[in-house]
């Protein structure tokens, strides 16, 4: 089994990563760190392939010959291997990603089951996760520094600490 991901994110600006950005911004004290902030859905499929580029390949069918993650009319997509996510930059502003997921959510295992059933792709897909990733461009000292910083927005701990995800019921991976 290989595993890839697929981003999907709008063609027209993002007003929840915007208000988001804004917030963390103007409200949370962000305005130094916080260079730019975007959102994609996030999906992390385990496709039976003999090799990566079959992998690919059979993501990008899903992409543009299902309705289940793109809408042609409003998305643009990328697919990747996981090890392709983001690089260390060496300069003082670093890419971070952040994961957040639901591991309560059941929309996967439905759109899991579609693929498998009535869009006839049978075991090519094993398995799928569902989230949303933020794309953050920080400025910090170093790569490392700009992942903790990173956390430290996404991770709602307080009411000026955190505005991504509900640790409660959402999960947070930062790379």
């Amino acid at each position: 089994m290989i595993e890839v991901e697929l981003l999907v994110r709008l063609k027209i600006p993002d007003v929840t990563a915007l208000t988001a950005a804004n917030s963390l911004r103007r409200r949370m004290g962000y305005a130094d760190s916080l260079e730019r902030l975007r959102r994609a859905d996030y999906y992390r499929l385990g496709l039976n392939a003999g090799t990566s580029e079959e992998a690919l390949a059979l993501a990008r069918e899903l992409a543009e010959n299902t309705n289940l993650f793109v809408n042609p009319n409003k998305h643009a997509y990328q697919v990747r291997l996981p090890d392709a996510a983001a690089p260390a930059s060496a300069g003082p502003v670093h890419e971070v990603e952040v994961l957040i997921t639901d591991p309560n959510d059941g929309s996967a295992q439905g759109a899991l089951a579609a693929l498998r059933g009535r869009l006839g792709f049978g075991n090519q897909v094993a398995s799928l996760t569902k989230g949303v990733l933020w794309l953050m461009d920080l400025r910090a000292a170093d790569h490392g520094a700009a992942k903790q910083l990173a956390e430290q927005i996404a991770v709602t701990r307080r009411i000026d600490e955190g505005l991504l995800m509900n640790p409660h019921f959402q999960e947070c991976t930062v790379r």
